[in-house]
């Protein structure tokens, strides 16, 4: 295929390419599924060195050659119709790609069904590319308890580093996803979120990480790590890009009881949500007493300066809307680290086990799973640890007991204080700077919807940061990306994404801003039509 260094659709190389410039290309005859395909293809090869791809699925070129087919006799399937896409290796597929968390423990392993997300992204025309490399087990093997390696590293995929400065981090746990999305490796990503999964790693490579309600779309297929708390969510180059996919996504589904109380009767088309042009019929709160930090730097200043931006678009900010309680929150939360989340993993992925048609590890329970981390040198331990696996083992109570019931009905009332605050402050939406706020983590407990946006970059003269654990990879530096962070009550996603888009067309941090330090060359040769 012809590369070249030209720029693409409406002065956009593949590093930006939207979902509506792929269909406007497509319409023009400018370049074909396959060609587009093709072209993604060979800039996840030459991206190898971030490590932002553990495989690349072999049926890629051949879906895009029918996808083609259908385009030429008449048929689009919707806006995401020849979209080629990438998907975190923690969500099942059932063709000829793995789904194993990153862990050679799950090698060969395959579930009954695939992701019902996954079934409707196949229908609506989308083009899986590959899989996206991730935190080892979503973060869960070595937790933040007692973190002795970095976000970003698995057995099978290496290490993913950042794309905005040399051996950065890429945070995680959907660290390809994030960094694949950056680099133009795909249209968008799918991610998965727990708490912080899809919104940290988007910070740190400048892109647009959407978690939605807990609820809306089936986490269904997905290797859990906590069912009451785990979404599937989006990384791309837009606001709007994340409407389209939500879209087709969201649904109930017959594999995920947490969708079956959807309040609305018919899906909404969200991308309508991101062609208004302004906030008049919205309320902003800041919830203050969550921020956390230096309250000079950078990532703050520049927080409080779209404050003022997005009040010229006809909102009204509301300070000091804050949830109660949170001085308490934080002890319970130190007091109860990885608790509830440890409990739900050490019964959610027996589940997962006990689903599997195909068994190649025989692995049942946990401790199945440690002992097969112990002995297998792919797994790279003790060089990389198991605290989390270990913690959740010896110390995490059962699901059944008292003990956890209570620690749960404790992190869901201290969620629902921060949904409390928009009725008490009279807002729409909160906002607060990623960097600086632990409101994700409270928002995570009540399944709220989360959108993380592209902020700004460390400036000029930043010193160099670096992470405490091997390989003692950049934390912060001149260039690296923050992001400001979005959220709302539970099922009001749409309101999350206006206020987004609007900030997004506003500001134009990711298009106008500074671009990874190392990027891939392929383009698409944009010329004459084709007919």
């Amino acid at each position: 295929m012809d590369t070249t260094n030209q720029t693409n659709l409406n002065g956009s190389s593949l590093l930006d390419l939207s979902v509506a410039e792929v269909g406007s290309g497509l319409d023009k005859k400018l370049f074909t599924i396959a060609e587009l395909t093709a072209a993604y293809l060979s800039r996840i090869e030459e991206a190898s060195d971030f490590h932002a791809v553990l495989e690349t699925n072999p049926d890629a070129k051949s879906i895009a050659e029918s996808l083609d087919k259908e385009l030429a006799n008449g048929t689009r399937r919707g806006p995401l119709h020849g979209v080629p896409i990438l998907v975190k290796d923690n969500i099942v597929t059932n063709d000829k790609m793995e789904a194993t968390a990153g862990s050679y423990a799950l090698l060969g392993a395959k579930p009954a069904q695939e992701s019902s997300l996954i079934t409707k992204l196949r229908k609506a025309g989308a083009v899986i590319l590959g899989k996206a490399n991730l935190s080892e087990w979503a973060y869960v093997r070595d937790s933040s308890i007692i973190q002795t390696w970095e976000s970003g590293w698995s057995p099978r995929g290496g290490q993913t580093v950042g794309a905005y400065y040399p051996n950065s981090r890429s945070d995680g746990s959907s660290s390809g996803s994030a960094v694949g999305a950056a680099l133009g490796l795909c249209v968008a990503a799918l991610g998965s979120e727990t708490s912080g999964s899809i919104l940290d790693p988007a910070e740190v490579n400048n892109v647009v990480g959407f978690k939605p309600s807990r609820g809306l779309i089936g986490s269904d297929g997905a290797i859990p790590i906590s069912k009451r708390q785990d979404v599937i969510g989006i990384l791309g180059h837009s606001v709007s890009d994340a409407a389209s996919f939500l879209t087709v996504m969201a649904g109930r589904s017959k594999l995920d009881p947490g969708t079956w109380n959807i309040p609305f009767d018919t899906i909404p088309d969200f991308s309508e949500y991101t062609t208004k042009t302004d906030l008049k019929d919205l309320v902003i709160g800041v919830p203050r007493n969550t921020f956390s930090g230096d309250s000079s730097n950078a990532a703050l200043r520049s927080f409080e300066h779209v404050l003022k931006v997005l009040e010229t678009a006809g909102t009204k900010i509301i300070d000091q809307a804050n949830p109660d309680e949170v001085d308490e929150y934080l002890k319970f939360k130190s007091d109860h680290l990885g608790y509830c989340v440890s409990s739900e993993f050490k019964h959610d992925i027996q589940e997962y086990f006990e689903g599997l048609e195909t068994n190649p590890n025989n692995l049942k329970t946990l401790d199945d799973l440690i002992k097969f981390t112990e002995v297998n040198e792919s797994e790279d331990y003790p060089n990389h640890g198991m605290d989390g696996f270990l913690w959740a083992r010896d110390n995490a109570p059962d699901v059944s007991s008292d003990e956890y019931k209570a620690a749960a009905k404790k992190e869901l009332y201290y969620g629902g204080n921060l949904i409390k605050v928009f009725e008490k402050s009279n807002v729409d939406v909160l906002a607060v700077p990623s960097t600086m706020s632990f409101v994700n983590d409270l928002a995570a407990k009540v399944g709220m919807p989360i959108i993380a946006v592209p902020l700004g970059f460390w400036p000029e003269g930043t010193a160099v940061e670096y992470d405490r654990r091997p390989p003692n990879l950049v934390k912060r530096a001149p260039g690296i990306p923050y992001c400001i962070t979005f959220l709302a009550k539970p099922f009001d996603d749409g309101k999350v994404l206006q206020v987004a888009h609007v900030f997004e067309q506003l500001t134009q941090v990711r298009r106008r801003g500074p671009k990874p330090f190392k990027s891939p060359t392929t383009e698409l040769r944009i010329g004459e039509s084709k007919v």
